[in-house]
């Protein structure tokens, strides 16, 4: 398969270490607006390097595409890809706001062309274990969904990521967006939100943000995002009438803490670590192109987070992420 990757930045690199690793894959291009950056990322990764994903269509059209770009530019750049034919995974989110995101859902249903978003927690596999053991009513009924992507970044919090015009807020748009889908992923739609917003200067998007949802189910899920606590937490958790499960990305492993009524807490074995997250993401990818059922996050998906993320905005008093 041949791929190009839009966007040359940080997270491209997860994904290019991905392509390398199917040796009948190929990375033949790369786009990146700053023509340095491209032609650096080109040089380590492979690729013929473009300043423009327009530029990229014009010379070659590759079996498929990762756009890495920021997510103001994502309706201009995945609309160009989609209108050429090539199937894409959008890093998260789907857009910077709603109004694109519903474009793009709605092109990706025109095109008729696989096309989904880069929402990487599903593929932990702790978490499809939960979605599991819920689904075959092994947890009882569901009371709570727990989640915290926290820790100290201040550095976050004057870069582009709250910069709204271009990240469509700040923390809670970054981070929070996984916690959203994941929430989803394993537990169904969310009906309702409450959110807190904090901010830490004026114009800048939040730094970080706690929300209380309502699933249609009426599971109650505590979302807490932070680039400013002083104390790292990545980890979820579902509380069930029956069982309990949780996962800590930095002390579980590859094993997913079991809790029941009368027992000692169990270890219940996982084929492999959150590290996985990136190239089983690929992998199901690779494989929907093929044609076979995934799990990835559709551009439907893509837009549910979107625009529980807008109410969230909302509830704050602001529009478009700013404070």
């Amino acid at each position: 398969m041949n791929v190009a990757i839009i966007g040359c930045g940080g997270i491209a690199r997860a994904h290019a270490e991905c392509v390398r690793e199917f040796e009948e894959d190929h990375l033949v291009a790369v786009a990146d607006i700053d023509r340095e950056a491209a032609e650096r990322f080109a040089a380590q990764w492979g690729g013929k390097p473009f300043p423009t994903v327009e530029n990229l269509l014009a010379e070659t059209l590759p079996d498929a595409a990762i756009v890495c770009t920021p997510p103001n530019t994502h309706r201009a750049v995945v609309s160009a890809l989609l209108t050429a034919g090539v199937p894409v995974l959008c890093e998260k989110p789907l857009a910077h706001i709603v109004r694109d995101a519903e474009a793009l859902a709605d092109l990706a249903g025109e095109t008729g062309l696989p096309a989904y978003v880069a929402y990487c927690h599903r593929f932990n596999p702790a978490a499809r274990l939960m979605r599991d053991y819920v689904g075959q009513g092994r947890t009882g009924r569901v009371h709570t969904f727990r989640n915290a992507f926290i820790g100290f970044a201040p550095h976050l919090t004057t870069a582009w990521r709250t910069e709204p015009d271009i990240s469509g807020g700040g923390c809670l748009m970054d981070n929070g967006s996984h916690s959203v889908d994941l929430q989803q992923f394993i537990l169904g739609p969310i009906a309702d939100v409450y959110a807190s917003l904090h901010f830490d200067g004026q114009g800048r998007g939040d730094v970080a943000a706690d929300l209380l949802t309502i699933s249609e189910s009426g599971v109650a899920g505590l979302i807490s995002v932070s680039y400013v606590s002083p104390k790292p937490e990545a980890r979820f958790e579902i509380i069930g009438n029956e069982m309990a499960l949780e996962y800590d990305y930095a002390t579980s492993g590859a094993t997913v803490t079991a809790y029941r009524p009368g027992h000692d807490p169990e270890r219940l074995p996982l084929p492999a670590g959150c590290d996985v997250r990136f190239i089983e993401q690929y992998r199901a990818f690779r494989e929907a192109l093929q044609g076979r059922p995934t799990d990835l996050a559709t551009f439907e998906d893509g837009l549910s987070v979107s625009r529980i993320i807008d109410r969230c905005q909302r509830q704050a008093g602001i529009t478009g992420g700013i404070a």
